[in-house]
């Protein structure tokens, strides 16, 4: 979505520029589920979907949630979007926008993204800490419901972390080292299938972990499903044959008698 305010800041700008510059969700490199890469070659379907489709409903999901923004202007009215209307907006003061309008007009150089609490480095060292801790082995310990989504679009889409590389750096590498961990137990989850297997514990799961873990569990339980199903049937054959071997052997007395 575009903000439509002609009075907006910046427009001034080269028209032709602003042409050549693509729009956030353009310049985004790969789908949402580079960000878990066990994800990518998923077959299986729900509801007629792929894990590549269920990732794209998550991510338009996540462009919902509400982030802090600088704006580096001031307007007296709303400003009238496809979606809404949001503001009056005032100069450096915090607002709460979208995060699809956060990183539109973070393109147009009219705002700075706050980068949410939960993101910055210690707070992630602490999540990352406690998913690790020998008590959390067999659960999930809460965690943002899109916090995937979240921050691949502020690592990738905006200027939240373009002041420190270093800080960037680290950022990333905390993020994998918890998705990672999380990974982790998914797999060991999906291990412990078997044929018996009647519900499954999906409490502090992300959506994208949600969506991932969904479409190879149904296909396990499938794959279980039709496994029953041939052994009933060789159940069933093996009864029927039984039953011909005691009519036979009823028969063959019954003859033998006269």
């Amino acid at each position: 979505p575009h903000l439509r305010n002609g009075s907006r800041p910046g427009a001034h700008r080269d028209p032709r520029a602003a042409r050549r510059r693509a729009p956030p969700h353009a310049r985004a490199r790969g789908p949402p589920s580079a960000a878990m890469s066990f994800c990518t070659e998923a077959a299986a379907r729900v509801n007629t979907k792929d894990t590549s489709t269920l990732l794209g409903d998550d991510k338009f999901m996540a462009l919902e949630l509400e982030v802090d923004i600088i704006p580096r202007f001031s307007s007296d009215s709303d400003i009238e979007c496809i979606k809404g209307r949001f503001g009056p907006f005032r100069a450096h003061s915090a607002a709460k926008v979208p995060l699809w309008a956060a990183l539109e007009m973070d393109r147009l150089q009219i705002c700075s993204i706050e980068v949410p609490h939960w993101l910055h480095e210690e707070e992630l060292k602490i999540m990352k800490d406690d998913e690790k801790h020998k008590d959390n082995a067999d659960r999930f310990t809460p965690v943002p419901e899109h916090y995937i989504e979240t921050a691949f679009a502020l690592l990738t889409q905006s200027k939240a972390f373009n002041g420190d590389a270093a800080e960037t750096r680290r950022t990333i590498y905390l993020m994998r080292e918890l998705i990672e961990c999380r990974r982790n137990k998914i797999i060991k989850g999906l291990m412990s299938f078997d044929s018996q297997t009647s519900c499954l514990d999906v409490t502090n799961m992300s959506a994208a972990e949600r969506t991932c873990f969904r479409t190879r569990s149904v296909h396990s339980l499938d794959t279980f499903m039709e496994l029953m199903k041939c052994q009933r049937v060789t159940e069933k054959d093996e009864e029927e044959g039984e039953e011909d071997a005691i009519d036979l052997a009823a028969q063959e007395d019954s003859s033998s008698l006269l």
